[in-house]
């Protein structure tokens, strides 16, 4: 069941918002509020998973709560009479704006999308941050963070952490998909994938290429392959 709060001045439309959600067996609204600060109270003390939010309400206005909401853990839907405020609501990352009068079709286009907003976050909270690697024939769950970088070697990949290096019996392909959801790994060349907040140097190096020099106790250097060097540059700021 997914609770759902509504922070809306004017009772009429709270009253109609909460009819048609209550034709919904899969949403229950947990409370209201008819100002901001009252809103963000609510927020703190009740957690909702959807938050429908006027944009036009007294002492705290929809947007600048909006402001304040962590929109990676709430589906956040602004409701209002008024089209111009839509781009400012989408770089807050609401999920959705819907006009008044809100009808039921709408409604259930928004409620389809806090779904699957709601379905992600709860799939990423599953993920263990860890992998399973051997060393001397025992299988270790590694943290992936403890990961400096990954070498692809005769079928498998070696892991290189600070202190120590594991193997890991999958393809280099397979880790990269586990790695997909941990923005700080990239692939600088087909058999390396590094650790970028593991960097500690970048050498240039001929013909525009660079070297990475890697915070493990060897101190390894890594080439970044050609076509690899500008997005890196970008991603690294220099």
């Amino acid at each position: 069941m997914l609770k759902a709060l509504i922070i809306e001045d004017e009772k009429p439309a709270i009253d109609e918002l909460k009819y048609l959600l209550s034709l919904y067996d899969f949403i229950e609204v947990i409370g209201e509020a008819q100002d901001g600060i009252k809103g963000l109270n609510l927020l703190k003390s009740l957690k909702p998973d959807i938050v429908f939010i006027d944009i036009n309400i007294p002492k705290v206005n929809g947007l600048e709560l909006s402001k304040i909401i962590s929109s990676d853990k709430v589906a956040i839907i602004f409701t209002t009479a008024y089209d111009n405020y839509a781009v400012d609501a989408f770089e807050l990352s609401a999920l959705d704006y819907i006009l008044k009068p809100i009808s039921p079709s709408r409604l259930e286009k928004s409620l389809e999308k806090a779904k699957n907003f709601l379905n992600q976050i709860e799939t990423k909270q599953k993920k263990i941050d860890k992998i399973p690697v051997e060393e001397k024939g025992k299988i270790y769950l590694l943290d992936i963070n403890e990961i400096v970088f990954a070498k692809s070697q005769e079928g498998f990949v070696k892991i290189v952490t600070k202190g120590s290096s594991y193997l890991f019996k999958k393809s280099m392909k397979n880790l990269e998909e586990k790695l997909q959801d941990f923005p700080q790994f990239y692939r600088v060349q087909k058999s390396y994938i590094v650790n970028l907040q593991s960097i500690s140097e970048v050498i240039p190096w001929f013909k525009s290429t660079y070297w990475l020099v890697m915070n493990d106790a060897n101190k390894t250097r890594i080439s970044v392959s050609k076509v690899q060097i500008k997005e890196l540059k970008s991603i690294l700021g220099f």
